[in-house]
């Protein structure tokens, strides 16, 4: 997150923080195939995160498995032009 607050302006604002998606080097090799990890808590979708392969999915998962025991993971395949036109 950045802080562009100026120092001493009196004039404090928050701006939004940006997304950003890590697809790799999407330039060199167009992927028809991303990765879709839904995160579920008590039965309900609490996180969905899309990544560029499925080494990285489940090496999230694994972490965040550690992290949070009580949540189920959902690692698919889904065709990126289902998340890009």
């Amino acid at each position: 997150m950045r802080d562009d607050r100026q120092q001493g302006s009196g004039d404090e604002q928050i701006r939004p923080v940006e997304v950003r998606w890590d697809l790799g080097d999407t330039s060199v090799r167009a992927q028809e195939t991303l990765w879709r990890c839904d995160a579920l808590r008590a039965g309900r979708l609490y996180q969905r995160s899309v990544f560029a392969s499925r080494k990285e999915a489940e090496a999230f998962v694994a972490k965040m498995q550690q992290m949070e025991p009580d949540q189920m993971f959902n690692v698919e395949a889904i065709k990126a032009s289902a998340v890009w036109n």
